[in-house]
């Protein structure tokens, strides 16, 4: 057994409501800690409650910094961020988690992230070029991290 390294914080904005991906996102957190310390922590969704979204998201970006508060970095999830193939990411991950312990990877709500938490960032990843909803960019996430994961293990889930 792979001894584990660090600790991984995945802040999302809103709640995954669709069954299966709440099964998949259940799956995957569970094979991570087998891997690293894994927290999943859902913040409150502002859009759409009668609010201008600029207010909504302030409001989820103050909630996105609080939960991410202690971590080494703070990555965010934008279809702008350096891409990565899946060995590239997972040495990256991994060099991140020796040098910092504690990431925070973020993935913000419809609207995207607030100008404090990007400031805040000290990176961000995309997944793709493609538009995702945010319950799949999460499971992606997810998988991709656990791939990583096994990339550095040597295991055979990567081929």
């Amino acid at each position: 057994m792979p001894h584990p390294i660090g600790s991984i914080d995945l802040i999302a904005v809103g709640k995954i409501r669709s069954k299966p991906w709440q099964l998949a996102q259940a799956d995957y957190e569970k094979r991570l800690g087998y891997y690293t310390r894994f927290n999943l922590v859902e913040v409150k969704d502002f859009v759409g409650r009668g609010q201008p979204d600029a207010v909504a998201m302030q409001k989820e970006g103050e909630l996105l910094l609080k939960a991410a508060e202690g971590a080494g970095r703070i990555i965010l999830l934008t279809p702008e961020g350096r891409r990565a193939t899946s060995p590239g990411l997972a040495r990256y991950v991994q060099k991140q988690l020796e040098v910092y312990g504690r990431l925070a990877f973020l993935i913000g709500g419809p609207l995207g992230f607030s100008d404090p938490v990007t400031a805040a960032a000290h990176d961000q990843l995309s997944l793709s070029p493609l538009t995702f909803t945010h319950e799949l960019a999460r499971v992606i996430l997810l998988e991709q991290l656990y791939r990583a994961f096994t990339i550095l293990n040597n295991e055979n889930y990567h081929k």
